[in-house]
């Protein structure tokens, strides 16, 4: 697959991601990182991380509430972790978890380290999406 075929599928799974935030809450680690979402067009609920309450017990608020969420930590060590705890816990109390966004961005950690960074590096995706366009 060639580097403009990476790059057109990324940017597809980012406009399936969108729609499925239309139904599907995204849950992410900080208020910036809701900031970055809405600034790359997400309309949909985004879910930050509590400070106040274990991961065990947010998991369990959730499963009252939803069937299905999208995890959308940064891929650092603390993001990796979060993402094992919550999809563990999530599963445990029956809510189905997508974390396939999440994967293939873990790809392109060397663009990005974290979802603050989404908007920057799918601007620059763009560009290059452009100018191989061109060529």
């Amino acid at each position: 697959m060639s580097s403009r075929d990476n790059l057109e599928n990324l940017l597809k799974s980012l406009n399936y991601l969108k729609e499925e935030n239309n139904g599907i809450p995204i849950i992410v680690e900080g208020k910036n990182d809701i900031r970055a979402l809405r600034r790359l067009g997400f309309n949909g609920e985004i879910i930050k991380l509590p400070r106040n309450l274990s991961l065990e017990n947010f998991c369990r608020l959730l499963s009252q509430r939803y069937n299905n969420v999208i995890l959308l930590m940064d891929w650092d060590t603390k993001g990796r972790r979060n993402i094992l705890i919550l999809t563990k816990y999530l599963r445990h109390y029956g809510v189905s978890v997508n974390i396939d966004f999440w994967k293939l961005c873990f790809s392109l950690a060397s663009r990005m380290s974290n979802v603050e960074g989404l908007p920057a590096a799918f601007e620059a995706i763009e560009a290059e999406r452009d100018i191989a366009l061109r060529i």
